[in-house]
């Protein structure tokens, strides 16, 4: 049986900021050492060092949301540090690390084992045949194809061509101190928190005009974590739609437990998920989800039972699930304390980095039936 054995494990995450995808790579990286791996977490950008950050190897000094448009100066230096650690298999974590991780790994003289993950929908970043094309061929790099959702295989087999034979699910996890936040006492207002980068793929926007409705008839509170380009945009709507008494605008924060103490319920309006993380940390704290159902969504969250799911799109919908569940607070309670039991039973964060270690075992143990690739 193979065993890590110390066996070197590149783990590489887009940016150092401290978002969803960035924060379980570095769960995901530690956890993996104190299974024997032997690790390293590289992140291509540098975020603003006023920003929380995690603990990983800047590549450049370059904007995250620059990384679309293939940056020579990170590529050289990840390829520098990887054929410098030599390591057995490089894990690129999503977004751009896919696409810089299968262009350093394929310049290199001893190649390591390439496993990437795909941590949303595919095809939401596609905007030609010739870049669907384009991404099929970095897939095709690929030893091994990870997908955080069974939901978003079926565009990496059906609008990619991926083998299916080369792809396996690995959902991520949630650490045990979000099973153990206390809630606050509850207020008369719906407490409702937003979690999530101010970007268009997550469309805080949608979630501000959801805001705006149920307002219109029922006390609401509502604080928004996280920042990005669109935070003018989304500071304005929140002006535009009269709820500047109503709303905090939080940015970025080390920690959203505090948060998720305070609110009632999560709601998230993302044109792209994969499984999302926010969704299964309040879960874990009692706090029920009203969700778009794109992605992985409606994985994390069984409608009616762990929160509510509607049509992608549909702003009118969550709304009146808010509503409800702001009419019907037995209800509310009942979805929380299911949401936990939920959490508990398919998504600790042990089970997750187990889930990856056996995976990358079976990498290795490839690796040794296989002659080393050189180029």
């Amino acid at each position: 049986m193979i065993e890590s054995r110390r066996a070197r494990l590149a783990v590489v995450v887009s940016s150092d900021r401290r978002r969803g995808a960035e924060v379980f790579g570095e769960a995901l990286a530690a956890g993996l050492g104190q299974r024997g791996w032997d690790v390293r977490l590289f992140a291509l950008s540098e975020g603003d060092r006023r920003s929380p950050r995690i603990d990983a190897e800047p590549m450049a000094a370059v904007a995250a949301d620059t990384l679309g448009k293939l940056d020579r100066t990170v590529v050289t230096a990840l390829r520098r540090r990887l054929r410098t650690w030599e390591p057995a298999i490089v894990l690129a974590y999503g977004g751009p690390s896919v696409q810089y991780s299968t262009v350093a790994v394929r310049s290199l003289w001893r190649r390591p084992r390439l496993v990437v993950v795909s941590i949303g929908d595919p095809m939401f970043w596609i905007r030609s045949r010739r870049h669907a094309r384009l991404r099929s061929l970095l897939y095709a790099g690929a030893d091994r194809v990870l997908s955080v959702a069974a939901a978003t295989t079926t565009p990496l087999m059906e609008s990619l061509g991926v083998a299916p034979a080369k792809i396996r699910v690995a959902a991520t996890g949630v650490p045990d101190r979000f099973f153990d936040i206390e809630r606050d006492p509850r207020g008369t207002a719906l407490r409702i928190v937003v979690i999530g980068a101010l970007s268009a793929e997550k469309d805080p926007l949608a979630a501000i005009e959801v805001v705006a409705t149920v307002a219109a008839t029922t006390p609401v509170e509502l604080r928004i974590l996280g920042s990005g380009p669109l935070s003018g945009e989304v500071a304005a709507a929140v002006r535009a739609g009269g709820l500047g008494d109503r709303v905090e605008l939080c940015g970025s924060v080390e920690d959203i437990a505090p948060h998720l103490a305070w609110a009632d319920v999560l709601l998230q309006t993302s044109k792209s998920e994969g499984l999302p993380g926010v969704v299964l940390e309040a879960g874990a704290a009692g706090v029920p989800s009203v969700v778009f159902d794109v992605g992985g969504c409606a994985e994390a969250v069984v409608d009616e039972e762990t929160g509510v799911v509607v049509a992608a799109g549909d702003g009118v919908g969550a709304a009146a699930a808010l509503v409800d569940l702001a009419a019907h607070r037995d209800r509310l309670t009942a979805m929380g304390q299911a949401a936990r039991r939920h959490m508990a039973a398919s998504y600790p964060l042990a089970t997750a980095i187990d889930r990856y270690h056996q995976l990358l075992l079976d990498e290795l143990e490839a690796a040794r039936r296989q002659p080393a690739v050189t180029r």
